[in-house]
Formats: C-alpha cells, structure tokens, sequence
C-alpha cells in the first residue's frame, strides 16, 4: 500500500504534463523512466521501475521493476517482472506480472495467459480475473468474475460473484455480499466457506444524523467568531468614546489618499510579522518572541479593526453624515457584522481581510510617523536650508 500511495503522489506530480503534449514526455533517471501526457506509452524496455499518468496509458514493452500506472484507459501488454499498481476507469492487464497485483477501476479485467506471481488486491465497478493468482486474492465489486485458480485464499466483498469452468480456489473462501453465493463444490469445499452477510445502510438516517454532527460542529465555530467580533466592538466603542482626537485623526488618515495608506500599511504589515524572525537572529532576542507574537497579534486586531471602521465610515457618509458618537457606533457595529461575513468568502475573503489589515496598517503608520516625527521638523528644514544640503 506504500507504493500505492507513491503511484497517486507521482500522478499529481506528472498530469500537469497532459497540456504540453499529446505524445507523454520522458525522463529516465537511474534506470526507472517517467512518462506522462494524452498518449503515455512505455515502448522500450525499461531496466527498473516505471512511472505512467496520463488519458491513455499503455505499458508496451518488458519492465524489469515494479509498474505504477494511472490514468483514464490503462493497459498492460508486457510482462512486469516486479509489482504492479494501476488506477483508472478502464484498467486491462494481459500479460505476466512476476509480483503483486493491485487495481482499482471502474471495470478492471486479468486475462493474461500467465499466471500472478503474488497476491491480487482489485477494487471496481465491475471485475474479470481469468488468470491463474500464485498468491491470495482480495476483491471488492458490485459484479466479479472469477475464471481461473487462486492458490491462496479468497476474500470477495460486494454484490454477485461468478464463478468460470476454471475457478478453483486451494485456499479458504470468505464471502461479505447481502445475499448467500452459492460455491461450486469444484471451486472450494464447503467447509472451506465462510459467508457473512452485508447489510445494506439506511442512507437517509445516516444522513440526517451527519448533518446533525455537522450542525453541531458548526456551533463553536459561531460562538468563536461571535466573541472575536464582540471583542473587536468594545475595543471600537473604547475608542471612540475614550479616545475622540485619536479616532479623529486615524478618519482623516483614511480618508485622504487610500491606495498610498494601503500600499503603506503593507509595508508595515511585513514590518511587523517580521519583527519574529529578527529576535530570532539575533539568538538574545529569542526570549522575546513570546512577547512579540502578543503583539503582533494585537497590532493585527487593530489594525483589522481599523481598517474595517474606515472602510464602514466612507461607505456611510455617502449615504448620511457621521458627526455623532452613536452614529459611529452604529457604523463600527455594522462594519464588523458586514466585513466579517464577507470576509467568510472562499478566495475573495482573505484578499478583503488583507486589504482591511493594509489599510488599518497604513492610517495607523500615518498617525504614528507623523507625531514621531514632528519634533524633528525644524531641525530638518534647517539643514535643508544650508549650503551644502543644498
């Protein structure tokens, strides 16, 4: 089953390849050769293991490794000495495999002249084994085949199980469908039978009590996101009341040249996600990260906070004016709501919450270099003034 999931991994990694071309590039690296593509075919001998995803994929030619193959038509016509995985809706192996077998598809047929050397492992719609199986066989199917000698023993779970002129299990015979199957004496003795029946699920009960986990799961995730925007409400209501000059500075801040705000609070974003990573460097400042984290976590909530007041506030006074504190309540009340709700939408969502945190960033940069950097006016415009700055 490793190697299963490693033929599902190399898939992903190949079926972009489709678009470039119809017939599958190729690379051979230390003996094992990769091809993907409309058409991806192993016509040459390959001397390890073989890698193939693609519509079409055909093995045409001996492989002295193990076979990993996906795709939408899938056929094996050479012998694969090692083990072979294959996924697809169509899946047909007609030639030898020295190893185990292991096969899911819509319809998966064996009928290879020459036996598999191990174990047999096929999940599908519907499956055709007509191969002789060296090793156990494990099938899961609506409607199953069986046509030739399994050596060891048999698992089949599904509906209806066939039995050919040639089936012959040596092994023990166990048997999951909803109704008994009858084995031929000539297939197995019947003290080497075992069924059990399957019975079929009530669908819309197990239905109805997924959706009731899912709406019960859904409950703390509404609790959770309501208390974050209460929080960020009394923060906002705190502000307003406590703090008029400020809350009036940072309208002013937003209200004049929003892009430059946003384009400068991403910068003050990066500033202070950063700040972790340079305590980190400097070894001594590592003791202040858990500080850091605390604020950068703080200055994120206000800054979201603020940006969605500003965004709330410039969408209102094209309606009505806000000159009141319970109108600016009113206003930061809704823009919490509303930017919150919005920002649940799948990709738009973040690229809202991201514009919101810029744009927090960049008025508060404002308010904050501007006060910094007040008290150096003077001295700055005296040195502009001198002869050598100019």
């Amino acid at each position: 089953m490793h190697s299963l999931a490693r033929l599902f991994a190399i898939s992903l990694l190949l079926l972009p390849a489709q678009v470039l071309a119809q017939d599958g590039p190729r690379l051979t690296f230390g003996g094992d050769q990769f091809t993907a593509g409309q058409s991806a075919q192993v016509d040459a001998a390959v001397a390890r293991d073989v890698f193939a995803a693609g519509y079409d994929v055909a093995v045409r030619a001996p492989v002295s490794g193990d076979a990993h193959l996906a795709g939408f038509n899938v056929s094996q016509t050479a012998d694969v000495a090692g083990d072979l995985y294959a996924a697809g809706f169509s899946v047909s192996l007609t030639s030898k495999v020295g190893g185990d077998v292991t096969a899911m598809g819509n319809t998966v047929s064996l009928t290879s002249p020459q036996s598999v050397g191990g174990n047999l492992r096929v999940a599908g719609q519907t499956v055709n084994i007509s191969s002789r199986i060296d090793g156990a066989a494990l099938i899961s199917a609506q409607t199953a085949t069986l046509g030739a000698a399994v050596r060891g023993d048999l698992s089949f779970i599904g509906e209806n199980l066939a039995f050919g002129p040639g089936a012959r299990v040596d092994g023990k015979v166990t048997i999951r469908a909803p109704r008994p199957v009858e084995v031929p004496a000539s297939v197995a003795a019947a003290d080497r039978v075992t069924y059990e029946q399957l019975v079929t699920p009530d669908y819309a009960s197990e239905a109805g009590k997924t959706a009731e986990h899912a709406v019960r799961s859904i409950w703390p995730a509404v609790w959770g996101i309501g208390l974050w925007w209460l929080m960020l409400f009394m923060l906002g209501v705190l502000a307003i009341t406590l703090l008029p000059r400020l809350t009036q500075s940072v309208q002013s801040a937003g209200a004049t040249h929003p892009f430059r705000r946003i384009a400068a609070g991403l910068v003050a974003f990066a500033a202070v996600i950063g700040l972790v990573p340079v305590l980190v460097l400097t070894l001594f400042g590592i003791f202040l990260v858990p500080f850091a984290l605390v604020f950068v976590v703080l200055a994120c909530a206000l800054a979201h906070l603020t940006g969605t007041y500003l965004v709330g506030v410039r969408v209102t006074r094209a309606l009505i004016s806000v000159d009141s504190n319970l109108r600016r309540v009113g206003v930061l009340a809704g823009s919490i709501v509303v930017m919150g709700l919005l920002g649940m939408i799948p990709v738009v969502g973040w690229l809202l919450t991201l514009v919101l945190l810029c744009l927090g960033f960049g008025a508060m940069a404002a308010i904050t270099t501007s006060r910094l950097g007040a008290p150096d006016r003077p001295a700055i415009a005296a040195v502009a003034q001198t002869p050598e700055a100019i």
